[in-house]
């Protein structure tokens, strides 16, 4: 590597690597400084896989788990819930920042849309809201086009493509992203900010189903959701139809320019098909992380054995005396199993909960 790329890459990765040694919470900081050499060398798969190593942190990956399980279950298998997981793992771990003209970090980043679309970009991000929160698709389908638009008519370009695709990448969507600041490059290729998070958000897209911390995908999505919300909620066992997606609200017309045409929906044949052919494909379990993601099957089928559980745990059912309540302990202790060691074999473990 010394001979193919400067010297600033060998210090910047040697650095990185040994913020992962340190007893400190180094991590994130170690994936920063790789980003920066991806920024400028995207193709260095040793800086790629750096930032993974980084990320497998066996304490990195429990305090991710318990900040994203307060919002979203990780037996909930929607795929607008695993884009929120993501979503709120890219937040949780980026060090990227926004830099104004004149140097400073601007920390409000709203104060960077052009007021010259203002009204655009804020009703766009309010149709994405719908989907990224709601699962409702259409919002999704509409805030790309009200943003393509924005593009267009805005005297400065570089700004909205950069909001835009800090904002796609802030909901996760990293493709979306990616296509944006892409965008944005082809045409000011001097954009070091833009350069910067789109060097982020491309490992995002590409590494998106090996986070350690994010169970896999399964198919057909919803599934595992629809059989643990029936064991729960006796409610959702009598009818689950009740539980049908948000209805879409349409954009307010007077945000946007008169001459401004709604996009047509996607054909609901479309939809249906591609569907389709994605239940056909087995669950995404082509990588293999450091969290046991097994339990969630065994959550899913109900199969929980708990002579398997160590005796400190058995003897905690032992005081349950409700079968709700002892059904939520069990799963919170297949899901805190489930966690890679905190330390080597010849190192006593704190197990207490």
């Amino acid at each position: 590597m010394n001979q193919q790329y400067p010297d600033d890459v060998s210090r910047l990765l040697a650095q990185a690597r040994a913020l992962l040694q340190e007893d400190d919470y180094g991590q994130l900081d170690a994936a920063a400084l790789c980003f920066e050499v991806l920024a400028n060398f995207p193709e260095l798969k040793d800086a790629a896989e750096l930032v993974l190593e980084a990320f497998s942190d066996p304490w990195l990956i429990r305090d991710n788990r318990k900040a994203i399980g307060r919002h979203v279950d990780e037996w909930d298998d929607r795929a607008w819930q695993q884009r929120r997981r993501l979503a709120l793992s890219f937040r949780y771990t980026s060090r990227w920042e926004w830099e104004a003209p004149d140097g400073s970090v601007c920390l409000d980043l709203d104060e960077m849309i052009p007021d010259d679309v203002r009204d655009m970009l804020e009703e766009g991000r309010g149709q994405l809201l719908q989907d990224y929160l709601l699962g409702q698709l259409r919002g999704s389908e509409m805030a790309w086009s009200i943003f393509l638009e924005a593009v267009k008519r805005t005297a400065e370009p570089d700004r909205t493509l950069l909001w835009i695709g800090n904002l796609y990448a802030d909901q996760g969507y990293f493709a979306e992203a990616v296509d944006v600041l892409e965008m944005l490059l082809a045409q000011f290729p001097e954009a070091e900010n833009g350069r910067r998070l789109w060097a982020e958000v491309r490992w995002w897209c590409d590494y998106q189903d090996r986070i350690p911390w994010i169970p896999p995908r399964t198919q057909p999505n919803g599934r595992r959701y629809r059989q643990m919300m029936a064991q729960v909620d006796p409610a959702f066992a009598a009818d689950p139809e009740d539980n049908a997606p948000f209805e879409h609200t349409p954009p307010n017309m007077d945000k946007l320019p008169d001459d401004f045409v709604l996009p047509s929906p996607v054909q609901e044949g479309l939809i249906a098909r591609v569907e389709e052919a994605l239940a056909g494909l087995p669950d995404d379990v082509s990588w293999k992380t450091a969290v046991d993601w097994s339990y969630l099957d065994k959550l899913e089928n109900g199969d929980i054995d708990a002579t398997q559980f160590p005796e400190w745990a058995q003897y905690l059912l032992l005081e349950i005396d409700d079968p709700r309540q002892e059904l939520f302990l069990k799963q919170y202790l297949l899901s805190y199993l489930a966690n890679p060691p905190l330390f080597e074999d010849d190192e006593d473990e704190d197990t207490s909960i």
